[in-house]
């Protein structure tokens, strides 16, 4: 496996997909600001699963919700599938949905 270091010019080659593949100004700015994060986490090691899963652990540690990390972990993806680096991808969290709301959303004759 290649040496697989984020760096400026990947981060930008990225951006020109994004812009290319028509995202919105707002998508395209959230998935940099999420690459952004992980490659400042990374450093200078190289990507693996490993270190993804790592990332996705130290969110969870951080108390980020479930709902942004799982949007993180999708930036995420989308730079490494459009890398090709498709082996490091991570599966999202599960969400536990309610059937029920909270009593206190409950509406009451009150």
């Amino acid at each position: 496996m290649e040496n697989r270091i984020l760096n400026g010019r990947i981060i930008e080659q990225f951006y020109l997909y994004l812009l290319q593949e028509e995202k919105s100004a707002a998508t395209i700015e959230k998935y940099l600001r999420d690459v952004r994060a992980f490659s400042s986490f990374a450093g200078a090691r190289a990507v693996t699963k490993d270190l993804v899963r790592e990332w996705k652990e130290r969110l969870k540690a951080e108390h980020y919700a479930v709902r942004s990390i799982n949007s993180m972990l999708a930036s995420l993806n989308g730079l490494l599938g459009f890398l090709g680096w498709t082996d490091c991808k991570v599966k999202s969290l599960k969400i536990q949905h309610q059937t029920y709301c909270s009593e206190e959303r409950e509406l009451t004759k009150a």
